[in-house]
């Protein structure tokens, strides 16, 4: 079909198919084809299609039919469901086969949430009988907890059996579903049988519902489901439950997934493993990983095992991978990348130290004598840390072999600031162009480069001096780059630049352009904030949204703007008239934005509909907060009932400290908004509301309590921290080190931990792990005893928790015993302390630098920052390198 040659002979859609395609079809033809199966066909094999091309294709669709003819054909739709911008009215049968339509679809857009919940509202306003309801399948979930709550309990039950863990229900709806079927007090018994039927709402259920999680214990995949839908809490209290009635040598070969990560360190060492056979194929967490492999690996060739290991290789100490031989250093750095998810860059350094260290007794200059089948013998994964200095002696007749691995390598587990990175940029470079002339380069030549090509920096991409790369390798490059999930933030803001040169203002793009190469204009949050306000640019940045691990708050700025901007003058005069129940669930987290001025001309009806949505956001300000108060003491006060405060959630962070105290806090209310930004004045406020409200003394509180207190165990006093039960702190301490309290209520945690586990001398890798962020509460004799081999299992943000002054009594051997991951946590107050040398062992930690060159001797070791400065310029000084040799 003429326009439509994308189209493969099978009837799938060609991934080069764009919008000029589907113009330049022609009107009869294309409407024959999308009536036919063949279109249906084609749309179903693309699991995702850009914005602009879905447009396009929708509106020659739309024209392809009248208004009556488009709402009876909607089950031709396929993907282009996804793009449908407004659906018409449609009746209960027609809505239906909508939702059907629209199941494939990305949910990241608001947009087609909204048209899901309207069409299931349209649906289930009909749906009289079960038989009904089963027909709404996953789309369930776009009902509201108060439709949930009018569904008899036996359908409710039956409904939810059937669809098991097909469906992510809101934490609204879980509570809604947990309260129609298991009330708080748990009278009616619940069966084992039942807490399988209900695993996908176990997080609604109360913690009396697992009383008879025995009945189910030989269904290890049927608990790791359960517990996969848990709140911490609730898994503490399972397991406390099982603890009660088997030994833990019976209980932990059962258990699997979440529920096993949460068994206490203490449990496992009552377990008493003596085997690997006990210990394999099983996900443990890092310090029941470090626990396991010094008891039953104890270092003895444990690179044997490493298929067996899979997560104990997060135990695996360098002082093992030190004490291997030389002889064995080959086979130990092969099988410990085997898996590489489980390797810590530390570990990975550590690994690829002994590697070359014992490769270069062989032969002295082994790198630049290296042959391309002894480069093929070492893993990517540790031949990435070769320091900078050998990577560039890295002979050319090497090139073929370094090439396809520079290709296949995932630069995850290597310290974002490692100077290898540069140097392997830099030395690909010179294989693929014989030398620095860039302007040989082709296309193919620069996809050679895989991840390497997110580090190019656009020095090297556009030289100010010397040759330059052809303009359409250039174009394809930074197309190539705008898929890159991290680019090293020196070269933003040039490589924004560089796109702005090369294909124009942002300002000015087209909705493809802006497809395929906004994810690099959503690094800069200036140009952010100066897109135009156009019409497609919405779905544009959900659709770019939805590949990018990290966002800022630029971006969701830019989307509230965009969302909240209307064209009709007379409501931009009348601005409260935008806070609506619609544009508030669309917004979500994007509500922290709001003017204080508009939250307050919401209406009492719209905010009564939306809380728990305005309740979901951690960090208003003082004034959104007062405003919302306002809101709540109006609509909900001055009785606050215990479910009205689970609906507003972060939002009773406003409340006074006197009111903190008089609130209905259930243990889950705690738990569940735990993550709101309180200071420490409020958890103490919270703290005591919720011990008078649940009649409970800190002396009283169990495992699962503490658990479910979460940060709030901040606000325990001196007195109250020092009353809770060493055996029941010893259960929970994995969870309580998770959270960040003060230095002082550390300190306290810490004197805790002394009586339950000993002195800090003492304290093996397993436990620093499990003690989190509590470790953070040692003083400076305490740190200074502590064995340099347990700094890197330190939690990473307990690092930023050591006061400055004792953070600075750190070693030069503890430092470089960080490893990069905690190296990179440390704070510019804390480097303020340190001493050169200090600094200099920090910085060999942070960039994972490996080779002795690298060692500063103690009379001029170079601060940080001018460590900073040479990682920064590494990349240009390669660079002019290279031209100087031209």
């Amino acid at each position: 079909m003429a326009g439509l040659g994308h189209i493969e002979h099978d009837g799938t859609l060609h991934a080069k198919l764009a919008p000029k395609d589907v113009d330049s079809a022609p009107k009869e033809e294309l409407c024959e084809f999308f009536s036919s199966q063949k279109f249906k066909k084609a749309t179903n094999m693309v699991s995702n299609m850009n914005p602009s091309l879905g447009r396009k294709f929708f509106k020659r669709f739309q024209d392809c039919f009248r208004t009556n003819e488009f709402s009876k054909n909607v089950d031709k739709l396929g993907i282009l469901a996804c793009h449908v911008s407004n659906a018409p009215d449609l009746d209960p049968d027609l809505s239906q086969k909508l939702l059907s339509e629209l199941d494939s679809c990305d949910d990241g857009n608001p947009k087609i949430k909204q048209m899901k919940k309207r069409l299931v509202k349209a649906v289930f306003s009909n749906a009289t009988s079960i038989r009904g309801l089963h027909m709404l399948g996953k789309s369930l979930v776009f009902l509201t907890p108060s439709d949930l709550s009018n569904i008899s309990k036996a359908d409710l039950k039956d409904i939810i059996t059937n669809l098991g863990s097909s469906v992510q229900w809101t934490r609204a709806q879980m509570r809604a579903i947990g309260k129609k079927l298991q009330d708080k007090k748990c009278n009616k018994r619940m069966s084992g049988k039942d807490l399988l039927a209900l695993r996908s709402v176990a997080e609604g259920l109360p913690r009396c519902a697992f009383k008879h999680v025995k009945e189910i214990l030989n269904d290890t995949e049927g608990m790791k489901n359960i517990a996969q839908r848990m709140r911490n809490g609730q898994r503490m209290a399972m397991l406390q439950e099982l603890l009660g009635d088997v030994a833990p040598s019976l209980l932990v070969p059962k258990l699997s997934g979440p529920l096993l990560g949460s068994l206490p360190l203490n449990r496992l060492v009552e377990a008493n493993f003596v085997s690997l056979d006990q210990v394999e194929n099983k996900t443990w967490s890092r310090s029941q990983a470090a626990f396991l492999a010094k008891k039953i690996l104890n270092g003895n060739k444990f690179w044997y095992r490493v298929k067996k290991l899979r997560s104990v290789m997060q135990g695996i100490t360098c002082e093992m991978i030190d004490d291997v031989s030389d002889s064995d250093a080959g086979n130990m750095g092969q099988a410990v990348t085997e898996d590489p998810q489980w390797l810590s860059k530390c570990q990975a350094g550590c690994a690829a130290r002994k590697l070359f260290a014992s490769l270069e007794k062989e032969r002295a200059d082994y790198f630049k004598t290296i042959t391309e089948e002894e480069m093929k013998t070492i893993s990517t994964c540790l031949l990435l840390r070769l320091p900078p200095s050998k990577v560039k002696d890295l002979p050319d007749s090497v090139c073929p072999t370094l090439l396809d691995k520079i290709e296949e390598a995932d630069l995850s587990s290597l310290p974002q600031r490692s100077p290898s990175r540069p140097a392997f940029t830099e030395r690909a470079l010179r294989c693929l162009a014989n030398g620095t002339d860039l302007s040989m380069l082709t296309e193919e030549d620069v996809s050679r480069l895989g991840p390497f090509l997110c580090e190019l920096s656009p020095a090297q991409l556009k030289p100010m001096r010397g040759p330059l790369m052809a303009p359409e390798v250039l174009k394809s490059s930074l197309r190539a780059m705008a898929s890159c999930q991290q680019i090293p933030r020196r070269n933003v803001a040039d490589l924004v630049q560089l796109v702005n040169e090369t294909f124009g203002d942002p300002s000015n793009w087209s909705p493809e352009t802006m497809e395929e190469l906004g994810a690099l204009v959503l690094l800069d949050d200036n140009k952010i904030s100066t897109l135009p306000n156009k019409p497609w640019l919405k779905d544009v940045l959900y659709f770019l949204k939805s590949k990018l691990k990290h966002t800022s708050k630029a971006l969701g700025k830019k989307i509230f703007d965009l969302t909240t901007t209307t064209s009709n003058a007379a409501r931009k005069k009348r601005a409260a008239e935008q806070v609506t129940a619609e544009v508030i669930e669309e917004l979500g987290m994007n509500n922290v934005y709001w003017p204080v001025k508009q939250l307050d001309g919401m209406s009492d009806q719209t905010f009564l509909a939306t809380v728990e949505t305005l309740g979901d956001v951690p960090d208003y300000n003082a004034d959104q907060l007062a405003v919302l108060k306002s809101k709540t003491d109006k609509n909900l006060g001055p009785e606050i009932t215990e479910s009205e405060v689970k609906q507003l959630g972060c939002l009773t962070r406003g409340f006074s400290s006197e009111e903190l105290e008089t609130l209905p806090l259930s243990l889950e209310t705690l738990e569940e908004t735990a993550n709101c930004g309180w200071n420490e004045s409020q958890m103490e406020s919270v703290w005591k509301g919720a011990s008078k409200y649940n009649n409970l003394t800190a002396k009283q509180l169990k495992a699962a309590d503490m658990v479910m207190l979460s940060r709030f165990i901040c606000g325990l006093d001196s007195t109250e921290i020092r009353q809770l039960t060493i055996d029941t702190f010893k259960d929970a301490v994995g969870s309580v080190g998770s959270v960040a309290c003060s230095y002082n209520k550390l300190q306290e945690l810490k004197r805790l931990a002394v009586s339950a586990f000993g002195n800090p001398i003492s304290w093996d890798e397993a436990q620093v792990s499990e003690l989190g962020n509590i470790a953070a509460g040692l003083d400076a004799t305490e740190f200074a005893s502590l064995n340099s081999s347990v700094f890197s299992f330190i939690s990473k943000p307990g690092i930023a928790l050591i006061p400055p002054r004792i953070f600075a009594s750190l070693n030069v051997d503890q430092l470089l015993s960080l490893g990069p991951d905690n190296a990179a946590m440390v704070t510019s107050g804390q480097q303020a302390e340190m001493t050169d040398e200090q600094l200099a062992a920090l910085e060999r930690a942070a960039t994972g630098s490996i080779d002795q060159e690298q060692r500063t001797d103690h009379s001029g070791a170079p601060s940080m920052r001018v460590e900073g400065i040479s990682a920064f310029m590494m990349p240009l000084l390669f660079l002019l390198m290279g031209l100087l040799l031209l």
